[in-house]
C-alpha cells in the first residue's frame, strides 16, 4: 500500500506530459530481393558491375534499392563523380543481408544433416603451396566420406585469402605465415620449417639443414611479395643478397619449382608443397635453421563469428586428418 505521500508522487508522474515514454520497438519485414540487390551493389561498388555479375540489368536494381530506402526510410548510398558512397546505414544493411544469408544456407544446409545427409557447398581460398596437399590428400576422401558436399577452391595470395575471409567470399582460407589478426579464429595450425628446394646432384642437397647464408652461392627463384614464403625471407637475415642475387621471381610456385626440377637452381618452400616430387626423388627438401624459418605456420582461418555448417564442419575435420600442412600424411594411391 501507497503512503499518501509516495502517492501523490506517482499521480504527478503519471500526468506529467513530458515523462519518459520506453522506446517501442516494431517488427521490420524486409525482402529477400531488395537485400540482395543492395549487398551486391555494395560488394561490387557500384551497380554497373553489381548488374553483370546479377546477369539483369541496372536499371532493375536501381528500383531494388529505391525501394529498399523508402521501406527503411533512410539513404543506403549517396551517388557522386567519384562512385558510390554508402552512408552508415548503408553498412548496417550490407551486414544484416550477408547475416540473414549465412543463417539461410546454414538452416538448410543444417536442414539436410537433420535428413541423414550432410550437403552444401564450402568456398575455400588457399595458398598456392597447398593446393597439391589439398588436391591429394582432402578431396579424395570428402568425395568418398560426403559424397553430396560441393568444394570451390580459389588460389590467391595471402592478403587477399584473408580479406576474402572477413568479407565472407570464403568459408575458410588456407594460409602460410599469415599476419595476427584478431577478426580471424584459427580452426587448424602447425608448424613446419622453410626448406631450400635442391636438384638432387647440387652439393647442399646432401645437407640435413642448412643456413639461408649457405643458400647465396646457387642460382634462386622467388616469389613475388604478396606469397607468404616471400614476406617470411623478408624479414630474415641476409634478406637483401637473396633477392639483390636472385636468378628468378616468379608469380607462380608451379614456376619456381620446375625451375628446381630442370635443374636450373633452388627455390624456398615447406616440403608439403611438394610431397610428390619429394616422394618420387626428383627435388630435395633440406629444413633450413634460421630464426623465423625453422618453425612457420601454417592456418586454416575463418571469420570469428561465422556460423559453421556441417559441410564446413566436415571439410575441417578432413583437412586437420589428413593434410601434410597439419601434421598428416594420406596418399590415395596407398588407400586403393
Amino acid at each position: 500500500m501507497l503512503l499518501p505521500k509516495q502517492q501523490h508522487m506517482w499521480s504527478d508522474y503519471a500526468i506529467r506530459p513530458n515523462a519518459p515514454q520506453q522506446p517501442q520497438v516494431t517488427t521490420m519485414k524486409i525482402d529477400d530481393k531488395p537485400l540482395r540487390y543492395f549487398l551486391a551493389v555494395f560488394e561490387a561498388g557500384s551497380i554497373r558491375t553489381a548488374a553483370e555479375n546479377l546477369r539483369i540489368a541496372p536499371s532493375a536494381i536501381s528500383r531494388q534499392i529505391t525501394g529498399l530506402e523508402a521501406h527503411l526510410e533512410t539513404l543506403l548510398m549517396e551517388r557522386t563523380k567519384r562512385g558510390i558512397i554508402f552512408t552508415e546505414s548503408g553498412h548496417m544493411v550490407a551486414a544484416h543481408a550477408r547475416r540473414r544469408i549465412e543463417l539461410d544456407e546454414a538452416f538448410a544446409v543444417d536442414l539436410a544433416a537433420a535428413r541423414g545427409a550432410i550437403a552444401g557447398t564450402v568456398r575455400i581460398a588457399t595458398g598456392e603451396g597447398f593446393v597439391v596437399d589439398l588436391v591429394n590428400h582432402v578431396v579424395r576422401p570428402l568425395r568418398d566420406e560426403f559424397p553430396d558436399i560441393r568444394l570451390e577452391i580459389d588460389v590467391a595470395g595471402t592478403e587477399k585469402i584473408t580479406h576474402g575471409i572477413l568479407r565472407d567470399d570464403y568459408d575458410m582460407g588456407l594460409v602460410f605465415n599469415p599476419p595476427r589478426n584478431p577478426d580471424l579464429e584459427l580452426l587448424a595450425e602447425d608448424h613446419t620449417p622453410l626448406c631450400a628446394l635442391v636438384p638432387p646432384e647440387f652439393d647442399l642437397a646432401k645437407k640435413q639443414s642448412c643456413t639461408l647464408s649457405e643458400t647465396l652461392n646457387y642460382p634462386a627463384a622467388l616469389l613475388n611479395p604478396h606469397f607468404g614464403v616471400a614476406k617470411l625471407l623478408a624479414n630474415a637475415g641476409q634478406a637483401n643478397e637473396v633477392t639483390r642475387d636472385a636468378f628468378l621471381t616468379a608469380d607462380s610456385i608451379n614456376v619456381a619449382v620446375h625451375f628446381v626440377l630442370s635443374g636450373g637452381g633452388i627455390t624456398f618452400l615447406p616440403a608439403f608443397a611438394v610431397s610428390r616430387q619429394l616422394r618420387r626423388g626428383e627435388v630435395v627438401a633440406v629444413p633450413m635453421t634460421d630464426p623465423f624459418l625453422a618453425r612457420v605456420p601454417s592456418h586454416l582461418l575463418v571469420r570469428k563469428g561465422r556460423p559453421k555448417t556441417a559441410a564446413v564442419r566436415a571439410v575441417t575435420g578432413i583437412i586437420r586428418d589428413r593434410m601434410e600442412a597439419f601434421g598428416s600424411a594420406w596418399y590415395p594411391e596407398e588407400h586403393d
